[in-house]
């Protein structure tokens, strides 16, 4: 009598455990549920009906079981791409600031050595072709030279660009670093 009071309980609770994830899928009712009865008792058409329609829902409940298995195994599988990727772009993050650095430090280098050369040549002419320059690079120039070579060069530069290559050393405007 107990196991009956169990099995009506269960059968009522089922609707609401139905609605709780998703409509439930269309289940075969089974038809031989000998695991579930008692060989030596006869069991009248309700309770043959209630024992299917329990039947019905562990095998519902294994499927859903088994598709959240399979979702947890992809969301492993992803996680452990992500993690991957991650560490790929963070060796490729170390190799371009590396290449970047790189890339200063020769930049720096030529930039000295152009104003060495400049340094080296008479005012007038050093002039005449930093006219011609873009003012970054000019400016950038005139940083690395002593003062009183880039005043000499400064003024027998066209007017314009003088000022405005001034403006940008008394701002001390540099490119930013990366």
């Amino acid at each position: 009598m107990l196991r009956l009071f169990a099995l009506l309980m269960l059968a009522s609770a089922m609707p609401a455990l139905a609605q709780e994830d998703q409509a439930p899928q269309e289940v075969d009712v089974p038809v031989d549920i000998s695991p579930l009865v008692d060989p030596e008792r006869e069991y009248s058409p309700a309770e043959m009906r209630l024992l299917q329609e329990l039947e019905k829902r562990r095998i519902e409940l294994d499927r859903r079981s088994q598709a959240l298995d399979l979702r947890e195994r992809l969301v492993s599988l992803a996680e452990i791409r992500v993690v991957e990727q991650s560490g790929r772009l963070t060796v490729l993050k170390g190799e371009l600031e590396q290449l970047l650095a790189n890339l200063s430090k020769k930049e720096d280098q030529e930039l000295e050595q152009l104003a060495r050369i400049y340094s080296a040549m008479k005012p007038a002419s050093a002039a005449e072709v930093l006219n011609g320059l873009d003012n970054t690079i000019v400016y950038d120039i005139f940083v690395r030279m002593k003062q009183a070579t880039t005043a000499k060069i400064i003024e027998k530069m066209n007017p314009s660009k003088a000022r405005i290559i001034t403006q940008m050393l008394a701002e001390k405007q540099k490119l930013p670093e990366f």
